[in-house]
């Protein structure tokens, strides 16, 4: 599919992926707030985009969990919104989704043909999104992706930011046990962009390679940034007791039977070294 970058419109362009797409039509929740359908038709009329990337959604675990009826709203009756205003103008729609989908009982990783099977209302809502974006228009592209990082001191709120801002302690505890995929914003992105120029179709796990488990993450972190910090393994089920249904899941690691990235630590390595340089104590 030959599509310009001019043409392509992003949802919640300013979030964490928003860092990464310095093209298109830009749209964040003052500008396109996708639970309203009314606006989402009159902002898709007048652009007339080829491609939306849909990134406008509920992700914060923790609050998903204490607010089910926002979070279906924001992830299944938006997505339902986008996805009805995008066929209207005749364009192709990738939707971004989610390992969540998963209930993590699976050992290995997952793949595109394995059963969701959601075991949280942040998962059901992504799973209903993708239900109604592959239900309505068979051209899209949904993209899963699992702990996503980037978007540098500004807009990561996330869990390596999280370790880079306590890099000054001699120790720092966290969860172990269980394994995802980190997946860098920038990867992730040019990735959407090469699918929609191939002209694929259907579902992707697009993750970084690799699954390892936090602590392997924020050991290497340490090891990047030549700290000296110790990384302690906690006990998860801390958390699972404090957080019930957001810490649920086991193995959310993913994979893919059609395409590859680069490792996690290559990337993490660039991420830390171009987006953080210089803001490391």
């Amino acid at each position: 599919m030959s599509t310009s970058r001019d043409k392509i419109l992003i949802t919640g362009a300013g979030g964490m992926l928003g860092s990464y797409t310095d093209f298109g039509i830009q749209t964040t929740r003052d500008t396109l707030n996708v639970e309203d359908l009314a606006q989402v038709r009159v902002v898709f009329a007048k652009h007339k985009p080829s491609v939306i990337f849909h990134f406008a959604a509920a992700t914060n675990l923790v609050e998903c969990e204490k607010d089910p009826p926002g979070t279906y709203r924001a992830n299944a009756v938006g997505t339902y919104n986008v996805a009805l205003a995008a066929r209207e103008v005749g364009a192709k729609l990738v939707y971004v989704s989610t390992s969540a989908v998963f209930d993590g009982k699976k050992e290995a990783p997952y793949v595109e043909n394995d059963i969701p099977n959601p075991q949280n209302h942040y998962g059901h809502s992504k799973y209903m999104g993708e239900l109604v974006v592959l239900g309505m228009l068979p051209d899209a592209i949904v993209a899963r992706t699992c702990w996503m990082f980037g978007g540098g001191p500004d807009k990561d709120h996330k869990f390596i930011a999280n370790i880079l801002k306590q890099l000054e302690k001699s120790k720092i505890d966290v969860i172990g046990g269980k394994r995802g995929s980190p997946t860098y914003g920038k990867d992730f992105v040019e990735t959407l962009v090469d699918l929609v120029e191939k002209g694929e179709r259907g579902v992707f796990h697009v993750g970084n390679e690799g699954a390892p488990t936090r602590v392997d993450i924020a050991r290497e972190i340490v090891k990047i940034a030549g700290a000296k910090t110790e990384i302690v393994e906690a006990d998860a089920a801390v958390f699972e007791k404090q957080y019930p249904g957001a810490g649920a899941r086991g193995n959310e690691s993913i994979a893919s039977t059609k395409i590859t990235l680069r490792p996690w630590q290559e990337a993490l390595q660039e991420y830390i070294g171009t987006e953080w340089k210089g803001l490391i104590k």
